[in-house]
């Protein structure tokens, strides 16, 4: 791949950097480039009630930009669970990187209900994957092209072979996209991807695709093809992928190592230990002038619980508007009646009077043996 189609200066030349690039998508390598590489945002430092009422509006306004913008970004913290899945992602990696180009590089496929934190993980990995590789060789190759570890293709419902070749080289923002066949477009993949030197493939929402249709079937092949030729790991993010028929066929099947991640369960101590762990952790997180120690974990664990059923998505949604609203109306912090005020996603909603019954008869409990004895 010429420097010309791929789009890089030479290592000398940092010009590239000025150029108008779309850094709103993830499925463009800019755009890609702009959230692996992106820091944390700071914290806005705790303030108390009184500092609080002596802020003048305009700077009081500020203030609380500053929060709702660290709110908007706040990133769960790792679970154990999710952070198994990242070591398992990161020795399938590892265990291919350095394989022979004529041997079949590892695929691996994240499947969980939504809601669990898979595509979350499975960005975080790309994250690190990108970073890493960026720091340890350079952004640029011996031959003067862009290093590019990553690729990122979002799936559609009705995705062809062609559609996927072409989102490869939409990524790289190759000329060659606006016209071509299925193969010429691969062709020129293979090309960005050796030249680039990159070493995953991101594919989300494999949901969409159904495996036992024809253009399933196609697409399955294309999956081996890559998996043949292309120098990198294969990591597809999706729900239900083995009622959809992506194991059907048998190289499939034997190539893909299938991950998880679960809610988080009450159903014993261990899962009521995490639970707490994750609440105690995610509160000193969190910036309202009158929060304490436990009023998560503490005082309101199980109504959490009831809220979210166990799931991260849900829980961090809460936990988000809920602040809002805390912000909003001058409480700062959260309460039982403040949470109540905040409205639900469907499956949430579906799932509260099941679980606010079993807690509220103590059929169920969220805290530990320890957390009620503290109570």
């Amino acid at each position: 791949m010429t420097t010309a189609e791929a789009g890089p200066a030479a290592p000398e030349d940092p010009a590239w950097r000025a150029l108008p690039l779309d850094n709103l998508t993830l499925t463009r390598k800019e755009g890609f480039a702009a959230f692996a590489e992106a820091g944390e945002p700071p914290t806005p430092p705790i303030l108390t009630m009184a500092d609080l009422k002596a802020l003048d509006p305009q700077m009081l306004d500020h203030y609380n930009d500053d929060r709702r913008r660290f709110l908007a970004s706040l990133r769960p913290i790792k679970t154990m669970q999710a952070r198994e899945l990242s070591a398992d992602l990161t020795d399938i990696f590892d265990a291919g990187v350095h394989q022979p180009s004529w041997q079949a590089k590892g695929m691996a496929a994240i499947d969980a209900f939504p809601g669990l934190g898979k595509t979350t993980v499975g960005l975080s990995f790309a994250k690190k994957v990108h970073n890493t590789l960026i720091s340890k060789h350079g952004r640029f190759t011996e031959a003067g092209h862009e290093r590019w570890p990553v690729i990122r293709v979002g799936m559609m419902g009705d995705t062809r072979v062609k559609d996927f070749n072409w989102a490869m080289l939409e990524f790289f923002a190759h000329a060659g996209r606006n016209s071509g066949s299925a193969n010429s477009f691969l062709s020129r993949a293979l090309d960005c991807a050796v030249s680039c030197q990159s070493r995953l493939l991101l594919v989300d929402d494999l949901q969409f695709l159904q495996f036992r249709s024809r253009r399933g079937t196609e697409l399955a092949n294309q999956f081996k093809t890559i998996a043949n030729e292309f120098p990198l790991m294969i990591l597809f993010i999706g729900h239900d992928l083995e009622g959809k028929g992506l194991y059907d066929d048998p190289q499939l099947a034997r190539r893909i190592t299938p991950l998880g991640l679960q809610a988080f369960s009450i159903e014993h101590e261990a899962g009521r230990e995490q639970w707490r762990r994750f609440l105690l952790s995610l509160e000193q997180r969190l910036v309202l002038a009158n929060k304490f120690p436990g009023m998560l974990a503490d005082d309101l664990s199980d109504q959490l619980y009831a809220r979210c059923s166990g799931h991260i998505g849900s829980l961090m949604s809460l936990i988000r508007l809920g602040c809002l609203r805390a912000m909003r109306t001058g409480q700062e912090r959260l309460t039982e009646d403040v949470l109540a005020q905040v409205k639900l996603d469907w499956a949430a909603q579906q799932q509260l009077a099941g679980w606010e019954a079993s807690l509220a008869s103590g059929k169920a409990t969220s805290k530990p043996d320890k957390g009620r004895r503290r109570r």
